[in-house]
């Protein structure tokens, strides 16, 4: 009898979190090869706000968010909107492996949106919907060393 109790609280325990997890919205990143040759090319679009992460002259990431959205995610730092300086870092992206140069990819909410753009040789990351037009975008993670 104990043992049943426990494991039917279990089971509800694991729906309940299950629940919790697909409760919240997540994004995507979706590759964009002419939004990838814009930025090879130095034309980032002037429409969106921009942010990078990492080092100061080498980012790990940069992402372009449209103004209706705010990027609530730690770790970012936005850039002041001078072109020259945006190619700068643009170009500056870390390479991990240099035979994967950095890609583009849009940044899509959930019913499809197109909401901004990343730019990195990190291809993933974690894209969170939030209440009012708030999104978290995670700062990526290096991997580690070694293939």
């Amino acid at each position: 009898m104990k043992q049943t109790l426990f494991i039917a609280c279990l089971i509800f325990v694991s729906l309940l979190q299950m629940t919790a997890v697909h409760s919240r919205q997540a994004g995507q990143l979706k590759r964009n090869l002419e939004m990838e040759q814009a930025f090879n090319e130095g034309n980032p679009p002037a429409s969106f706000r921009y942010y990078a992460t990492g080092r100061a002259n080498a980012p790990d990431a940069i992402i372009g968010s449209d103004p209706a959205y705010r990027q609530t995610a730690r770790l970012w730092r936005e850039l002041d909107g001078e072109p020259g300086e945006l190619n700068k870092l643009i170009q500056g992206v870390m390479r991990y492996y240099q035979d994967e140069p950095p890609r583009a990819s849009d940044i899509v909410t959930p019913d499809g949106k197109i909401i901004g753009v990343y730019w990195s040789s990190i291809f993933w990351t974690t894209v969170e919907m939030g209440p009012d037009n708030s999104v978290k975008i995670y700062k990526p993670r290096p991997p580690k060393s070694g293939r």
